[in-house]
């Protein structure tokens, strides 16, 4: 009796397993694919980002070349 409830016990954490993997890898194939969906319009965004970043790093930068300049 004893060997019966192990072997059951068994195959429930094997199956619970599985079921697991399964789960685990669909939801990877989701990410993965809303990612190369999105992809494009993320770059777009950071590109705008960075270009904002650059910009505001050079207007400070001439600012102080100016004000240097003038003392």
């Amino acid at each position: 009796m004893k060997l019966i409830r192990k072997l059951t016990t068994r195959r429930r954490r094997g199956q619970g397993m599985t079921e697991y993997i399964i789960i685990v890898g669909l939801i990877a194939i989701v990410l993965i694919a809303a990612i190369k969906k999105f992809s494009t319009a993320l770059e777009t965004t950071y590109g705008q980002a960075e270009a904002g970043v650059t910009s505001v790093g050079t207007d400070i930068t001439n600012a102080n070349s100016t004000n240097a300049s003038t003392e």
